[in-house]
């Protein structure tokens, strides 16, 4: 079982060498680190150049979404996880997803709980793998926060297709939706990696974030409303107002 770690990365330099050197400690052998960088000014193509098993590229793109899908179609791995530059795994995250894996033949993902570092304070995120609680995202209690906290089989996301370019804050989130809606998923008891929280993220802004969660959430349940889990979750709207 090969792993494809995939980084989309743009002006990464505070944070990018830890997420690579969380990779490269992980107790399992069989990965790759694929990197597609947005043209960075800040360094990062130098910490790039330090570590040879990294494959990556450097040069303009349309934004996160399009280094992710750029970054898939260059992997060879089964298993697909997406680290954000500024995110990090843990030594055993590779080894525990395997196992589950291992353990549910018929998963298509793996959903774990991961820590989340908000300004030096430490909490964990539980988040849940049913599709009608994801579709209310209420965050950071039940939505997946940070795309490091799942991993999944390559093709989960060939079935599903390319993140839209037009999104440049929730891609993950439409992606779990289609993926819990299309696929199986296993809720596993282990701490994945940590989601850094500075205040620099493009997710620190709340307003903008929320915006695009509902405009994610509306357009996938106007676009599959026939599906018994988004019709039952459309009655209890419903009859809630």
């Amino acid at each position: 079982m090969k792993f494809s770690i995939l980084t989309p990365s743009f002006n990464s330099v505070t944070y990018i060498e830890n997420a690579i050197l969380s990779a490269k400690a992980q107790g399992y052998s069989d990965w790759e680190h694929i990197i597609f960088d947005g043209g960075s000014t800040d360094g990062t193509i130098e910490v790039l150049k330090k570590f040879p098993h990294l494959i990556w590229t450097s040069g303009p793109d349309k934004g996160q979404s399009d280094a992710m899908n750029k970054a898939f179609k260059k992997s060879s791995g089964d298993i697909i996880i997406y680290l954000n530059a500024d995110d990090e795994l843990k030594p055993d995250a590779l080894r525990n997803f395997y196992n589950t894996f291992a353990e549910n033949q018929d998963a298509d993902i793996v959903v774990a709980d991961l820590e989340v570092n908000n300004h030096g304070e430490l909490y964990i995120n539980t988040p849940s793998t049913d599709l009608r609680q994801l579709l209310t995202y209420y965050w950071p209690c039940i939505f997946p926060a940070n795309p490091v906290s799942y991993a999944y089989k390559r093709s989960l996301q060939k079935k599903i297709g390319n993140f839209p370019l037009d999104n440049h804050y929730t891609m993950d989130y439409w992606f779990l939706l289609r993926a819990f809606l299309n696929g199986r998923a296993v809720k596993a008891n282990f701490v994945t990696g940590t989601f850094n929280l500075d205040g620099t993220n493009k997710s620190a802004d709340e307003t903008v974030v929320k915006e695009w969660l509902k405009k994610v959430r509306d357009r996938f349940v106007y676009r599959y409303f026939y599906r018994p889990q988004v019709t039952r979750f459309l009655i209890r709207r419903l009859f809630r107002f």
